[in-house]
């Protein structure tokens, strides 16, 4: 299992040594290793990106029968148990955003003195605007005539793609131009492909599969926006900076925190739900201001690039997690090491 992997290699790394800090990303592989009572290091560290339950139960289906409702119950209980038992272990436990400092006080009823925001990144380096749009599109054999909206996701229920597929057909005629990617992979494809089907989109939608990350930058310099349609449960949203980085403006739900780096744009970028109408009125509202106030989609451009390179790098990141390994172990130097 995963907790007596992590262990072990706890065991190994700390047989020769006595670490400064020790970092944890997911609650299951920590949990051997904070309830070790030997060879423990000063400070401990839970880098959270989602709730392991919450992320399960999205993730799994509710089951036919009682029994495998049951099974699923207990499962997340005990990814529950767990994400409890190694948060208040830790002297410090970094969220991305201030909707997921919410979910943990709510969930796991630990000290919010120990609670800190490190938001997201991206290089800034990697994701940049495009010298020439169409020269992309041309790399990507995408159409240069058409409006391109972009969503990157794995594909489950909780990204809210089924109710984008339908915000696409209540669209009608306002669709004509609109060629919408969705890249990522997940057991919803099947349902997709069939609902494209269905609502007679195929002319419309395209479902790129996933896409290299050498690949990726260049799919958001080529749309004109990107789309968040979550439905639930989105503590950070990396998409979405990477494709303020690349200067493209991004519509999202007012989901999780969503809001938390759209509203500093620009409210009109977030829609007002989550429902298939909110989308279809946000793309429409959107696309219209860009055809009717010229200059606004660069603008809104500028403003972007400008905001991921102030807040959203990754040198900024870098800076608030140091900051937070000195608070949980006063001996750790960021310096140790270097030169």
């Amino acid at each position: 299992s995963s907790i007596a992997r992590s262990l072990q290699a706890y065991d190994w790394a700390s047989s020769a040594m006595t670490p400064d800090v020790v970092v944890i990303h997911q609650s299951l592989a920590g949990l051997g290793p904070v309830l070790r009572r030997r060879r423990q290091a000063s400070g401990w560290v839970f880098l959270c990106h989602s709730l392991a339950h919450e992320e399960y139960l999205s993730r799994t289906q509710a089951g036919r029968t009682a029994l495998e409702r049951l099974r699923r119950t207990f499962n997340a209980r005990l990814r529950r148990w767990c994400e409890r038992a190694v948060m208040r272990r830790c002297k410090r436990i970094a969220v991305l955003s201030e909707f997921m400092k919410r979910r943990v006080l709510i969930t796991h009823d630990v000290p919010e003195s120990r609670l800190h925001i490190i938001p997201g990144a991206a290089d800034p380096t990697q994701f940049r605007p495009p010298d020439d749009p169409m020269e992309v599109r041309r790399q990507l054999h995408l159409p240069h005539n058409q409006v391109l909206l972009l969503t990157v996701r794995n594909l489950v229920p909780r990204m809210g793609l089924e109710n984008l597929l339908h915000a696409i057909e209540k669209l009608g005629e306002e669709a004509r131009d609109l060629l919408v990617l969705i890249g990522g992979e997940g057991p919803l494809r099947p349902a997709l492909e069939q609902l494209i089907r269905d609502l007679r989109l195929t002319d419309h939608v395209q479902l790129l599969g996933f896409i290299p990350e050498d690949r990726l930058s260049k799919y958001y310099q080529a749309a004109d926006l990107v789309l968040m349609p979550t439905h639930e449960l989105e503590g950070f949203g990396l998409v979405t900076v990477e494709a303020l980085a690349c200067g493209t403006p991004v519509l999202g739900t007012p989901v999780g925190a969503i809001p938390e780096v759209l509203a500093r744009l620009d409210s009109a970028l977030l829609t007002d739900g989550s429902d298939a109408t909110a989308l279809a009125a946000g793309i429409r509202r959107i696309l219209r201001r860009f055809r009717d106030q010229p200059g606004e989609q660069e603008r809104l451009s500028r403003k972007a690039r400008s905001l991921v390179e102030k807040d959203y790098n990754w040198d900024r990141h870098s800076e608030q997690l140091e900051t937070i390994l000195q608070a949980a172990c006063p001996n750790f130097s960021s310096n140790r090491g270097r030169g």
